[in-house]
């Protein structure tokens, strides 16, 4: 049977987790964690959470989850190193150069791959576990026989979320909150813009139903998950209790849920009803809602009793003990306890010959069995008990107390924690500034005014090359560096088209291929290409860099949330890439922003997304330019182009700076680019940014 994974972002709601059947509890600590709004906990307060968790037999995962900057690791290994003292069991990490550098350090550590590392296929996983991730958090868009599929054949862990709120994004791939407000979502402060109206009042594109997989659990058991997980670390402890405990029950009895169950998960908090349409592979206006407030009057009675179940001193017995008791004439009373994991064996005095009554094994029994105030019920007594002796209830008590006091002990000690003192210096390959990118959306835009500039890379979706041959080819004759652009997002059943689409480019004359996620890196590698990286990699530190450099990617894009003196001071083992001119994605999505909510969606290219580029209006008139994806995904991008004078990234050790063009007309792009590499001011028509470059994220 799975773990059930539940929230906790205080102490209360940790025992509200417990209390209610979660096997395993994920808490946030610290400044790295993706819920950095969530009340989470001081290092005493964690101290005590991971503890009453050992001593109860519930798993602790802390979250690490966040992009970590050069200069914020001396604080990530003083968290660590706390977190492992006290006795964490699992870090949930998104930063590869973070997971390099816990490793390093602490390398006994035990590591869950985020969601946040947008894991989504069989490649994904692999390459996680290839990494050292001991389980992966998949992403929660893909449907059952996408997980069923990963489970079976990657030989690493999956944790699935079964309850809780949607991001409309690809968790790790959204960086609308980063780049609007500098609130980033990959520095666990997300504004949730996604739940604002868009387009005229009551219109949310973007406002997904919160999940709710209960009736799904046995097929996701029959899957081979291992961790099913509850969201909600911003969630009051009563929340925490209520779902755990339906899910807990639902698990455990291997049914389906009641229609009591269900209204009353919808109770205490949904938008408009719940979904699992992911799951089910049927998406669309089912989907999407918006909260509801439900009266606090209304709750009161489900919140007073759920406050009950893990009121201090109102816990319930978590731990079963077997008593094996001996009293022989003439030697020492003994007592052993097992609680399966531990034994402890404590003794006391010879006994006395009885001068009354004797001593008789309903006597002992009855001391044995006063566990109340403890975790442990008394599963079986073993006796052995001479008779004509007389041995006080006191001594039975003393000999009970003491052997559960050392089983508490044992159950909470945590093993010494290797730390390595030795670390190995990152080199810098000082390649200087080489030149240009360009990156476009559709071949007709690399015209041949485009491409006599001299760009050192054009970036061309795979599937713009493969229906577009001759022209590739007559543009690869001519000395172009043309490299495909893989979709950040492939799903297994999607691998064989893509990989043909790519094949057929390596047959014109293509030598790389640009990777949006880990997964991708590998089997580019496989068909002899070189692996260039993306920005969806959120290289955001020189360890991250490092990382890839060791999986065989030899161009890395950089984290475009990074401000330029964070740019000039990481250490570059590889050649790099800044985004320096364009408009920047903010959001990769499974559904559809241009037709979802209004059912307009076809899936197959045909619909409004049929006509280019739509647009989506914020409150303020801003508006977002959305484009279909291959596979019939939709990127979001800013309102705003961006652009960087040349002085400002050439200093900052970069070997290239992109162009990325997406709504702009052949034509434009062309002139654009002009502009730029003679060291002019482009225009776009619209008013320009300089991005997070300057003023960074919190």
């Amino acid at each position: 049977m799975p773990e059930l994974l539940a929230p906790a972002g205080s102490m209360d709601a940790v025992r509200a987790a417990v209390q209610n059947g979660a096997t395993a509890v994920y808490l946030g600590f610290g400044t790295f964690n993706a819920r950095r709004g969530a009340k989470n906990f001081t290092a005493d307060e964690m101290r005590q959470a991971l503890s009453y968790c050992r001593l109860h037999g519930v798993k602790t995962n802390v979250t690490v989850n966040t992009l970590i900057s050069d200069r914020e690791i001396p604080a990530l290994l003083r968290d660590v190193r706390l977190l492992l003292e006290a006795g964490a069991d699992a870090l949930i990490v998104q930063d590869l150069g973070a997971a390099r550098c816990i490793w390093e350090h602490f390398p006994d550590a035990v590591l869950h791959a985020s969601t946040q590392l947008t894991v989504h296929s069989l490649a994904g996983a692999r390459a996680a576990k290839a990494l050292g991730f001991s389980r992966v958090v998949l992403s929660r868009e893909l449907p059952l026989e996408e997980i069923r599929y990963i489970t079976a054949h990657a030989g690493v862990e999956t944790e699935v979320f079964v309850h809780g709120a949607l991001c409309m994004c690809y968790s790790g791939q959204c960086e609308l909150s980063a780049v609007i407000g500098r609130r980033s979502g990959n520095r666990g402060m997300c504004a949730q813009p996604c739940r604002l109206p868009y387009g005229g009042k009551n219109r949310y594109p973007m406002s997904l139903k919160d999940l709710c997989l209960l009736p799904r659990l046995r097929a996701l058991c029959e899957a081979g998950v291992s961790s099913l997980k509850i969201e909600g670390r911003m969630k009051r402890p009563e929340y925490v209790a209520i779902v755990t405990k339906i899910y807990a029950a639902v698990l455990n009895e291997g049914r389906a849920p009641t229609r009591d169950e269900l209204d009353t998960l919808e109770k205490v908090f949904s938008r408009d009803g719940f979904t699992q349409g992911y799951l089910d592979d049927h998406i669309g206006p089912s989907m999407f809602g918006m909260r509801a407030p439900t009266p606090e009057k209304g709750l009161a009675p489900l919140y007073d009793a759920a406050a009950r179940t893990f009121a201090e001193g109102q816990e319930r017995p978590c731990a079963a003990v077997s008593f094996a008791f001996s009293a022989h004439e003439g030697a020492p009373v003994t007592l052993r306890a097992d609680d399966s994991a531990n034994t402890v064996t404590v003794t006391s005095g010879i006994p006395e010959r009885a001068q009354k009554r004797e001593t008789i094994t309903e006597d002992i029994e009855k001391s044995l069995r006063k566990t109340g105030g403890t975790i442990f019920s008394v599963k079986q007594i073993d006796m052995q008990l001479d008779g004509g002796l007389r041995i006080a209830a006191k001594t039975v008590n003393d000999l009970r107390r003491q052997a559960l006091a050392a089983l508490e002990e044992m159950r909470t000690t945590v093993p010494p924690v290797r730390e390595n003192t030795e670390t190995v210096e990152i080199e810098t390959l000082d390649t200087g500034f080489s030149g240009y990118t360009v990156q476009v959306r559709e071949l007709e835009q690399l015209t041949d005014a485009l491409a006599q500039l001299p760009v050192q890379t054009y970036y061309v979706p795979v599937h713009e090359l493969a229906a577009h041959k001759a022209r590739a080819a007559q543009l690869l004759a001519r000395g172009c560096m043309l490299v495909p652009v893989l979709p950040r997002i492939i799903w297994d059943r999607e691998q064989k088209q893509v990989l043909e689409q790519l094949e057929e480019c390596k047959t014109i004359g293509c030598t790389a291929a640009l990777c949006g996620t880990i997964g991708q890196i590998v089997p580019v590698r496989a068909l002899g290409m070189q692996a260039f990286g993306d920005f969806g990699l959120n290289a955001f530190n020189s360890g991250a860099l490092e990382v890839l450099r060791g999986m065989g990617v030899a161009r890395q894009t950089l984290s475009f949330e990074l401000r330029l003196p964070q740019v000039r001071d990481l250490h570059k083992p590889l050649e790099t890439e800044l985004i320096v001119c364009g408009r920047l994605p903010l959001m990769l999505t499974e559904n559809c922003m241009i037709a979802g909510r209004e059912g307009g969606c076809k899936r197959d290219g045909t619909g409004k997304c049929a006509d280019g580029a739509y647009y989506l209006t914020d409150r303020r008139g801003a508006k977002f330019p959305v484009f279909r994806e291959e596979h019939c995904r939709t990127s979001l991008y800013n309102s705003q182009p961006l652009y960087l004078e040349p002085d400002e990234y050439r200093q900052t050790g970069i070997t290239y700076a992109r162009l990325l063009f997406t709504d702009e007309s052949p034509a434009q792009a062309a002139r654009i680019a002009r502009a730029v590499l003679a060291g002019e001011t482009p225009d776009f028509g619209v008013q320009l940014t300089r991005g997070l470059y300057r003023r960074g994220v919190e």
